[in-house]
């Protein structure tokens, strides 16, 4: 690499590193109008899965299927967040809480539920100490993944080796394609020149004009195995197989695209009260009436998936090491999708806990 290459590669790798040193510019609802500048197809209108972001066809790939499932877990948690915190405040208005005691306290990632599903325990703690008993029967929210969407991510994930890459990375005695100049080794088609080994047809000098069986050196008219001096053309390693973690970030973050965007049924919910009294009446239809959407919140926007959302804050935490210089704008993207899936992380934890702080209470968690 070039010298200026090299300094222009370094003074990205500040920009980024000062990118992520300062989380709290990426606080915001929108995780950050910072996030945003650095990677506009994180936040923007459009599918991350057909652009690009590296002029390396494997790097390319591995950081828009990130990019990909990075976009759909700001989306997830964002709703899984907004489900909670207006499930909260409903059953909050229907028991009096007051609106000041379910406002946020800041703008950390969940605050908007935690505070809500606080105040709504809260309440249904002092309803259950009068002694009413509360029933709930729920059947949870059933998800089912969206297989095409594994399938398009899979789909991009698939990138040709480059050819120059295949004979760089081949050991040479598995090498093998159409060689544009003199092939020594194995010659599948007619060789042309010298044959150390037995050959099907001799021109009047000797010389090997036909089918050898042994090494050739000389033209050959067809698969030429070992080495070409020359340009190989369409070359092929035999018994390259991709080392296990090669596609490993790719295939990860399609798996947890699927599940993101997975298609889900309502939960099911049937409450009964002890007493007739008003306020426990009031607790069972608001519960009725609520409960479905807290619990889809809950289970569906976030227990279900929790593994997935790790896995993408992992791919994100490793992806740089993987792709290696991949350019500017790969690099940060990555950078801003690795912080803004942290933050995603953090607001559909907080999400589920407060939900789980109501639903557990009268036994639906």
């Amino acid at each position: 690499m070039r010298f200026g290459t090299s300094a222009r590669l370094l003074r990205h790798v500040l920009a980024f590193v000062t990118l992520l040193a300062c989380a709290s510019c990426l606080q915001d609802g929108r995780f950050g109008a910072l996030g945003a500048a650095a990677c506009p197809p994180l936040f923007a209108a459009g599918e991350p899965l057909v652009m690009n972001f590296s002029a390396n066809a494997r790097a390319n790939a591995k950081v828009r299927a990130f990019v990909a499932a990075s976009k759909d877990l700001i989306q997830v948690s964002l709703q899984a967040e907004a489900t909670a915190a207006e499930a909260c405040q409903r059953m909050g208005r229907d028991l009096g809480v007051p609106e000041p005691e379910m406002a946020p306290r800041n703008d950390e990632p969940g605050a908007r539920a935690r505070a809500a599903c606080s105040a709504v325990a809260a309440r249904i703690d002092m309803i259950l100490r009068q002694g009413v008993q509360v029933r709930v029967q729920a059947q949870p929210p059933a998800c089912q993944i969206d297989a095409q969407a594994k399938a398009q991510c899979e789909g991009s994930c698939n990138v040709e080796l480059d050819p120059g890459q295949i004979v760089a990375q081949c050991e040479p005695a598995r090498l093998s394609g159409i060689c544009q100049g003199r092939c020594v080794g194995g010659c599948e088609g007619t060789c042309n020149g010298d044959c150390q080994g037995n050959c099907s047809m001799r021109d009047a000098a000797g010389r090997c004009a036909g089918r050898c069986d042994g090494t050739c050196a000389g033209s050959c008219d067809a698969t030429c195995h070992a080495r070409c001096e020359g340009q190989w053309q369409a070359p092929r390693c035999e018994g390259m197989v991709r080392p296990p973690s090669a596609d490993a970030e790719c295939n990860a973050s399609c798996n947890a695209r699927a599940s993101f965007r997975a298609q889900c049924q309502p939960a099911q919910v049937m409450v009964a009260v002890s007493s007739g009294a008003e306020l426990a009446a009031r607790l069972a239809a608001t519960l009725q009436a609520n409960l479905p959407a807290l619990l889809h919140a809950q289970i569906a926007l976030g227990k279900r998936m929790l593994g997935d959302v790790q896995v993408v804050v992992e791919v994100g935490s490793q992806l740089p090491k993987v792709v290696g210089d991949a350019g500017a704008q790969a690099l940060a993207c990555i950078a801003a999708g690795a912080q803004a899936s942290v933050q995603a992380s953090a607001r559909i934890q907080v999400s589920v806990e407060a939900s789980a702080s109501v639903s557990g209470r009268v036994g639906a968690g």
